[in-house]
C-alpha cells in the first residue's frame, strides 16, 4: 500500500475554486481531504482538535498568512505536514518557509506527480521543491544579501516582484488581494528603501542584484 494512501489533510485557500480542484486531485491520489478552510484561523481551531497528517495551505491569506501559520502550528506542537502551495516564486519566500516548519513549497500550477512526490518526502520528514522552483531556491544566498541590505518585508518582496513584471497598481492589489492604494504606499516605501526616485532607477538596482 502507498505511504499516502489514506492520510488525513486539509485545505487552507481562500479562493473556492482552487480549493475545490486541489480537493478532486488529493482524493484521486488516496488521499482524504478531511475539510477545507479559507482562513488559516479557522484551520487552526480544527487542528487543535483533529488529528491530521498533511496541511496544504496558500501563504497569502487574510487574517493570518501561511508563513505566520507554520510558526503557530510548531509553537503548538501540531504536527502535521505543512505543504505550501502558492503562485509566488520569489526564493526569499522560498526560504522562509520552509525557515518557519513547512516540509514542501510547491507552485499553485503543480502537476499531479509533483504533489504525490510532495507528499512522499514530507511525510517521510524531508523537504522537497518542485523542479520550476528548485533554480530560484538555490539563488537564495545572493537575493539575501538584496532583502537583508534593503530591510524589505514579505509583502514588498511580494509587491516588488509583481513590479518587475511589470503590473500594475490594478494588478498588483487583485493578485495580492489588496486595495490599491495599499499597493500604492508599499511602492513608495520600496522606492524609499531602494533609494530609487522612479521605475528606470528600480529597474536598474534590480538587475545590479540579478532579481530578474
Amino acid at each position: 500500500m502507498s505511504i499516502i494512501a489514506e492520510k488525513r489533510v486539509i485545505i487552507i485557500d481562500d479562493h473556492k475554486l482552487f480549493t475545490n480542484g486541489l480537493s478532486s486531485i488529493l482524493e484521486s491520489i488516496g488521499l482524504r481531504v478531511m475539510s477545507t478552510f479559507d482562513s488559516a484561523k479557522k484551520a487552526v481551531l480544527y487542528l487543535q482538535n483533529n488529528e491530521i497528517d498533511i496541511v496544504f495551505s496558500d501563504i497569502n491569506m487574510p487574517e493570518m498568512d501561511g508563513l505566520k501559520l507554520c510558526k503557530r502550528l510548531k509553537r503548538d506542537q501540531i504536527k502535521a505536514k505543512i505543504i505550501m502551495l502558492s503562485m509566488y516564486e520569489d526564493p526569499n519566500i522560498i526560504k522562509e518557509a520552509f525557515e518557519c516548519g513547512a516540509s514542501a513549497y510547491l507552485s499553485k500550477n503543480t502537476e499531479k506527480e509533483e504533489i504525490i512526490k510532495a507528499v512522499e518526502k514530507s511525510l517521510d520528514n524531508k523537504q522537497y521543491v518542485n523542479k520550476r522552483l528548485l533554480k530560484k531556491k538555490e539563488q537564495v544566498q545572493e537575493e539575501d544579501e538584496f532583502t537583508l541590505k534593503y530591510k524589505l518585508t514579505l509583502r514588498e518582496r511580494e509587491v516588488l516582484q509583481l513590479m518587475l513584471d511589470e503590473a500594475s497598481n490594478k494588478q498588483i492589489g487583485e493578485t495580492l488581494n489588496i486595495s490599491t492604494r495599499t499597493v500604492e504606499t508599499h511602492r513608495k516605501n520600496i522606492m524609499l528603501k531602494l533609494e530609487v526616485k522612479n521605475n528606470i532607477g528600480l529597474i536598474k538596482k534590480a538587475l545590479s542584484f540579478q532579481l530578474f
